[in-house]
C-alpha cells in the first residue's frame, strides 16, 4: 500500500462525519422551554410543519430525483450565486419515548441543494446537506406542542448531497444516553474509491436544551481495493456500548477488532482494543 494512499484513507475516516472534533450542529443561543412550548400545531403533516417553521420561504419547485420525489418536498428561498436552490424534504415521523416514558415525536426536515437549471440533486462526494430536527409531544386536545429543536444556525453534515439520518436507524438505536437524555448512536458509512469508511454519529434529544448531533468516532473501515488474501488488504470493525451511569451524559465504550494501518502508516497490524469516550458539555463534543 502506498504511503500517500494510506494517509488519504485514514484522513477520510476522520473527516467524514466530523467525528469527535466538533458537533455537526453549531452552538446556539440560550434554550427556553417556555418559548418552545408556545409553538403548537394541529398535526404533524408536511403542510402544518412547513407552514409553522418555513412559511415565508416556500416556493414551487420540482426536483428530478426519484428518492426525494417519493417524500414530501418543497423549494425554499431564492437561487444562490452558484445556481442552486434549497429543497426541504420531510422524513417519516419517528415516535419514541423520553426517559420518563412519555411519548414523543421526531420530525426531520432535510434541506438539500438542487441545480436550478437541471432540477437534479447536487450530489458530489463532498457535497453536504443540512437538517432541522424537531421533537413534539401530543396534547390532550390532539394538538402537538414543540418540546425542542435543533439550533437555527446549523452546519453542513452528511455526504453525497444528503444527510445521513435514516429514520429506521434512529428509531432502532433509540436509548438513554444520560440520566435525563434520550438519543441514538448511529453508524454511517460511505464508499470512496473502493474504500468503505464508517463512523459513529450521536443524536442527543434533550428536553432542557437544543437537539444536537455530534461525531463520536471511527466505526471501522475496509479496503476493498484489494482481495482479502492480499497483504495490502485490511479491514476492521468498530462496536459501541453505552455505559449506564448516574451522570447527565453516559460514557460510551468503543471497541475495535481486525486489521488496521499503524499511526505512522508503515505497516498493517492486527488490533483488538477498547477505549472510553466521554461527552464534554463545555466543548459540546465527545472526546
Amino acid at each position: 500500500m502506498e504511503l500517500s494512499m494510506k494517509k488519504i484513507l485514514l484522513g477520510l475516516a476522520i473527516s467524514l462525519g466530523v467525528l469527535s472534533a466538533t458537533p455537526a450542529i453549531a452552538a446556539a443561543p440560550a434554550f427556553s422551554a417556555s418559548q418552545m412550548a408556545q409553538i403548537k400545531i394541529r398535526d404533524l403533516s408536511f403542510k402544518e410543519v412547513m407552514r409553522q417553521f418555513y412559511n415565508d420561504q416556500m416556493v414551487s419547485f420540482s426536483i428530478d430525483d426519484e428518492d426525494i420525489e417519493s417524500m414530501p418536498n418543497v423549494g425554499l428561498g431564492k437561487v444562490d450565486s452558484d445556481g442552486e436552490r434549497t429543497v426541504a424534504v420531510m422524513h417519516p415521523v419517528i415516535d419514541y419515548k423520553n426517559t420518563t416514558g412519555e411519548p414523543r415525536y421526531l420530525v426531520i426536515i432535510e434541506k438539500v441543494q438542487v441545480d436550478s437549471n437541471t432540477a437534479s440533486l447536487v450530489s458530489c462526494h463532498a457535497c453536504t446537506a443540512t437538517a432541522d430536527i424537531y421533537s413534539f409531544q401530543k396534547l390532550n386536545n390532539g394538538q402537538f406542542q414543540l418540546v425542542s429543536r435543533t439550533p437555527k444556525n446549523v452546519k453542513p453534515l452528511g455526504v453525497n448531497g444528503r444527510v445521513m439520518l435514516d429514520e429506521k436507524k434512529v428509531k432502532d438505536n433509540m436509548q438513554p444516553l444520560g440520566k435525563n437524555l434520550m438519543g441514538a448512536v448511529i453508524k454511517n458509512g460511505s464508499f470512496y474509491h473502493g474504500i468503505f469508511v464508517q463512523w459513529w454519529d450521536v443524536l442527543h434529544l434533550p428536553e432542557n436544551d437544543f437537539i444536537n448531533l455530534y461525531g463520536l468516532g471511527d466505526a471501522g473501515m475496509e479496503n476493498g481495493v484489494h482481495d482479502e488474501d492480499s497483504p495490502l488488504y485490511y479491514g476492521y470493525e468498530g462496536t459501541f456500548k453505552v455505559m449506564s451511569e448516574n451522570s447527565p451524559y453516559y460514557s460510551i465504550m468503543l471497541s475495535y477488532k481486525g486489521e488496521k494501518p499503524t499511526d505512522d502508516n508503515e505497516r498493517i497490524e492486527h488490533i483488538n482494543y477498547s477505549k472510553i469516550v466521554k461527552f464534554n458539555p463545555i466543548k459540546k463534543a465527545y472526546e
